[in-house]
């Protein structure tokens, strides 16, 4: 389906032909000519978009979006229809078994209006993205955690909509991050009620995980599997994130700074995990995690280290990756840079910039040849599984890195590099704000109010973990102040 007009446009394109008037069910259904084995379902099946009737026994059909409602495998559901027309839940896997598919208009209704959903969710297309239509998103955020906080300040890690359920696991580092990204919201629209969550947020993490070894003359946060350099790499980003960029540093970011110090190799790489054995697990991400955070620290402190760590780690890192592009390294690493090159002044720091959004722009949304209209702009390459799967978190990481390197082409007035970058920020963020939760999406669900504003993994995976909020706030706002200036 093309998304080429506005969800408003659609809908008065639909209520002109009458289909409005059936609200709550689908309509217009598109049945297939033929029948399929299971082996052809599974080839052309696509989630959210065909419904399927199992053409055996008394015969059962499920609706295209039921599967996403249920967030379960079309195998699931597809033993769920052989169980309802009297067969074996395995029926299915019968040679002689056949199935037909259809598509229908998934239409709904949500305090007084209507709305078409595409696979379950409001197309968003990239006309839509002016400055109040992203602002409304990020206030559906803020929503979110004003709906959500527990009592003890933290937010639910891991919820599962269609169960009902929550995930006791947590990890500190993915709440440092939401918190951040909560105080940039606040931040945007002067919200001290937004920013006294957040404080609350912040001041659970610091009791919880927050620790200074006065011997070392550093701090960090520790976690069950270990005290990670990118946890405090993004407290001091936390921190930071408060208020004004460029007030004086406070003793707590200083102590996180030499953590950072302390970690960094002579040749510019780090230990990622503070033991005794070296270590560079999670070195993608960590690594530019700590860069950026070394980059805002130097931004308002004459303390040489600072500059000289990210001109080591410049040097190493760049290398490194030329040698072996991962895309995961690249978000980071152009925040820092991009962030550095304000004080710096130097070209090669900005080359390095633009070179990884290239990088990433080439690898991850030129190469993704399977994204369908609604997907488009999302961070993934089907040729290299080990990149990981399509991700809400990954989009808005990425989609923040690009929205630096865009800023930063926009400071220096080089006019290829903008157009390049804008064409890929308007569609990181179209792609993002597709999976975010929106209250007519939410039809479904007995507490809507666990998931508006919140992200989904992906269009087919409805669960959220709180670090795709986080990374979401963040690169939303970036996005704001690169195209629109605040």
């Amino acid at each position: 389906m093309k998304f080429n007009a506005s969800p408003g446009a659609i809908l008065r394109l639909f209520g002109a032909i009458g289909l409005l008037a059936m609200v709550g069910v689908g309509a217009y259904v598109y049945g297939s000519s033929r029948e399929y084995t299971l082996s052809e379902l599974e080839r052309r099946f696509v989630p959210g978009l065909h419904g399927v009737e199992l053409v055996a026994g008394t015969g059962a059909s499920f609706e295209p979006w039921e599967l996403q409602e249920k967030n379960v495998s079309l195998k699931v559901m597809l033993e769920d229809a052989c169980e309802e027309a009297g067969l074996e839940r395995s029926c299915a896997n019968n040679e002689t078994t056949r199935f037909s598919t259809f598509t229908k208009r998934h239409v709904v209704e949500h305090d007084g209006s209507v709305f078409t959903l595409v696979r379950n969710a409001t197309p968003v297309t990239v006309i839509d993205l002016d400055e109040k239509f992203i602002d409304g998103r990020l206030r559906l955020v803020a929503d979110w955690a004003r709906a959500n906080q527990k009592a003890d300040g933290s937010f639910p890690y891991m919820y599962y909509p269609s169960a009902d359920r929550y995930e006791e696991d947590d990890y500190t580092i993915r709440q440092l991050i939401t918190v951040q990204g909560l105080y940039a919201i606040a931040n945007r629209f002067e919200d001290a009620g937004l920013k006294e969550i957040a404080e609350k947020a912040e001041q659970q993490l610091m009791e919880k995980s927050y620790r200074y070894d006065a011997t070392r003359g550093y701090s960090y946060f520790v976690e069950d599997d270990g005290i990670r350099l990118g946890a405090a790499a993004l407290g001091i980003l936390m921190v930071r994130e408060k208020g004004d960029m460029l007030r004086p540093l406070t003793k707590v970011e200083t102590d996180l700074g030499n953590f950072l110090l302390a970690m960094q190799r002579d040749d510019g790489s780090f230990q990622t995990f503070l033991q005794d054995e070296p270590t560079d697990l999670d070195e993608k991400f960590y690594s530019g995690e700590a860069l950026t955070a070394l980059a805002r620290l130097s931004a308002v402190s004459d303390d040489p280290r600072y500059d000289e760590a990210l001109q080591t780690g410049f040097e190493h890192y760049r290398e490194k990756i030329k040698n072996d592009f991962w895309p995961q390294y690249a978000p980071w690493h152009m925040q820092a840079y991009a962030v550095y090159y304000l004080e710096s002044g130097d070209d090669e720091h900005a080359k390095y910039v633009y070179w990884l959004a290239e990088g990433l722009i080439q690898t991850m949304l030129e190469e993704d040849t399977g994204a369908r209209e609604d997907e488009q702009g999302r961070f993934y390459n089907p040729m290299y599984k080990a990149w990981g799967p399509p991700h809400s978190s990954s989009t808005g990481i990425y989609l923040e890195g690009i929205a630096y390197a865009y800023a930063l082409a926009k400071e220096r007035g080089d006019a290829t590099e903008e157009e390049r970058f804008q064409k890929a920020l308007l569609g990181g963020t179209r792609a993002l704000l597709q999976v975010q939760w929106t209250p007519e999406s939410a039809y479904y669900l007995s507490h809507p109010e666990r998931v508006v504003g919140s992200f989904k993994i992906s269009l087919t995976n409805n669960i959220g973990r709180i670090d795709q909020l986080g990374h979401a706030a963040n690169a939303l706002v970036q996005v704001q102040n690169s195209l629109f200036g605040r």
